[in-house]
């Protein structure tokens, strides 16, 4: 399904209903989902982690003149909140799997345990792979703290195969704390 259509958003004289996409965001808990919605739906970043259980965004954005509501599914990273989250996944256009660079699990889990899920319930849903918190990649404190487990922060290479392995359309990497 296209995400955008070719004329302008006014016909007749009258505006065109803005096209509506549903997103939902997955992955662990604590990878930086919440982070990355907020500072894209309301344009600030917080240090304090309050795990999330469902949380529903809004936002307008412009694509080719057209514009396009886009309904973003926050979704609990915990296995308490499997069936659950199971929930969200009804009449979704695209799903962003994230993981976080400062938790090489995390990127691990998005092929033991979130494609699994994503594929029994949105078979053909377009995907997109996200890695969170970038700018923790060269923090020596994270470096010092991984290292202790024999560990390392995920370089880009690494994120990348993995969308490949899991045809992801694309592979995306950010830093919510520096909006980048």
């Amino acid at each position: 399904m296209p995400l955008c259509g070719s004329s302008s958003g006014n016909v007749g004289g009258f505006a065109k209903k803005p096209i509506q996409r549903k997103i939902v965001v997955c992955g662990d808990g604590g990878c930086g989902k919440t982070s990355l919605l907020n500072v894209f739906t309301r344009g600030f970043f917080t240090q304090v982690y309050e795990p999330t259980v469902f949380e529903n965004y809004v936002q307008d954005v412009k694509v080719d003149d057209q514009i396009v509501e886009l309904s973003l599914w926050d979704t609990a990273g915990q296995e308490d909140f499997d069936r659950l989250r199971s929930l969200s996944y009804a009449d979704t256009h695209l799903i962003m799997l994230c993981f976080s660079v400062d938790n090489p699990i995390s990127l691990e889990n998005v092929e033991s345990k979130w494609i699994e899920e994503v594929l029994e319930h949105c078979p053909g849903v377009k995907l997109v792979l996200v890695a969170l918190k970038c700018d923790l990649r060269d923090d020596p404190v994270v470096r010092e703290r991984l290292g202790r487990f024999g560990s390392r922060p995920l370089v880009y290479e690494e994120g990348l195969a993995v969308a490949r392995r899991i045809r992801a359309s694309r592979y995306l990497e950010c830093s919510s704390k520096y909006n980048r």
